[in-house]
């Protein structure tokens, strides 16, 4: 039913956790309470998950490197009744509430362009999420998914773990943080699903050369770079790509995308639109999702529907937008004709203060030794409108990330004002 680290888990070990979990006074009686998760072993995660989504709790997803101060800040902010930290037999009473809250995962956003905001999604709507999420993603009952992000994320969890378990799949969950292991567990598996962010990706596959192959991989969580969309795409049968938000939880999957934008058509529960009230930029705009029977939900991400294919294509953060001179520009634009000069191997693109313009770009790029900043400004300015070319240009040993694999352009900005 589940492998994690070379350990096989059947049915028979869940029915012991639960049943242990049954004992315990603070497990007892879940329905309608919130239970927060920080826990280090994905098998007790995956069946505390279980657990209250079978007997009407709600699960309040946290990475397990949280320190536990933080964890019990997000735990009362989340209003639950216990913090489950590190292992299942450490319960913190958090807080006694009366309220019986509707049974839902909850999560925290992620915070890169604001304060964290708690999210919760009912368990119908997961369910709904996985059923319209396996549609687009067909059957696929031979293959091994390894699943390479943390399960306490939507991604590991939900369209990795829950989907799987859907299709009648056993998944494979790498815990270990060295590389290595998730290369060989890969390279044992028959027909590997991988899934992962595009950071992890380009690690494994600097780690294995030109040995690295895949049958397939799915990326979420950022865009991959051009460059390494293409070596993807040569190292493997399929490249698949899907977006979602916290909010809503996936939007979109596809498969073999034209482009580090293309993140594949919207899954058949939702319906996607996009406002836009630039009237000099056509078809695109806010990327906004609905629901039957909720309201409208806006991503705050800039994107456009492509008419030919109906595959949503996103394009940045709005927020991460950078008006020159009343000028827009789009950093994933400058990102893709730098990362595409050789001898570049990562780049990031934000906005920094110009005293003149209000706004300019910034690029902060990991490149060889022989590469100067001159040498890529020279290589925009071939390339593209003056104010799109980088003022600020600086040449960095590595790009900062989250935990996540993603870039904070946010907190990239707020280190180099302060």
């Amino acid at each position: 039913m589940l492998e994690i680290d070379n350990r096989k888990y059947d049915g028979n070990e869940f029915r012991l956790l639960f049943d242990r979990m049954g004992q315990a006074e603070p497990y007892r009686n879940p329905e309608g309470k919130r239970y927060a998760l920080c826990l280090k072993n994905a098998f007790e995660l995956l069946g505390a998950v279980i657990y209250l989504r079978d007997r009407g709790g709600s699960a309040l997803l946290i990475h397990a490197d949280t320190p536990l101060e933080t964890a019990g800040e997000l735990a009362r902010n989340g209003d639950c009744s216990y913090l489950l930290y590190g292992n299942l037999e450490t319960v913190i009473v958090v807080s006694v509430s009366t309220v019986p809250y509707e049974p839902s995962v909850l999560q925290y956003s992620s915070g890169t362009t604001g304060v964290p905001k708690l999210i919760a999604r009912s368990w119908k709507r997961v369910d709904d999420e996985v059923e319209h999420y396996n549609r687009l993603f067909g059957e696929t009952p031979y293959e091994q998914p390894i699943i390479l992000v943390p399960v306490s994320h939507s991604f590991g969890l939900i369209t990795g773990t829950l989907a799987s378990w859907a299709r009648g799949v056993q998944p494979t969950i790498v815990q270990d943080k060295n590389p290595k292991f998730a290369l060989h567990t890969i390279r044992t598996a028959k027909d590997p699903i991988v899934y992962a962010a595009p950071f992890l990706y380009h690690v494994l596959d600097t780690l294995g050369k030109e040995e690295f192959r895949c049958h397939k991989v799915v990326i979420s969580g950022s865009p991959p770079s051009e460059a390494l969309l293409t070596r993807m795409k040569a190292q493997t049968d399929e490249v698949w790509q899907q977006y979602g938000c916290t909010e809503v939880g996936c939007i979109s999957v596809g498969k073999h995308p034209s482009a580090n934008t293309d993140v594949g058509k919207p899954l058949g529960h939702l319906t996607v639109s996009i406002r836009s009230d630039d009237r000099e930029v056509e078809r695109q705009g806010e990327i906004r999702v609905s629901i039957v029977g909720s309201d409208v939900i806006g991503s705050k991400d800039l994107g456009y529907l492509d008419p030919e294919t109906d595959r949503l294509h996103v394009l940045g953060r709005l927020d991460d937008l950078i008006n020159v001179s009343g000028l827009k520009v789009i950093p994933s634009e400058v990102e893709a004709v730098i990362g595409s000069m050789p001898g570049v191997s990562e780049t990031v693109v934000v906005k920094t203060a110009h005293k003149v313009w209000g706004e300019a770009v910034r690029a902060l790029v990991v490149a060889a030794s022989s590469i100067g900043e001159q040498d890529v400004r020279s290589w925009c300015v071939r390339r593209l409108p003056a104010y799109k070319v980088p003022s600020v240009i600086e040449l960095v040993s590595e790009i900062p990330k989250l935990p996540s694999g993603k870039v904070s352009r946010k907190l990239l900005q707020e280190k180099e004002r302060s």
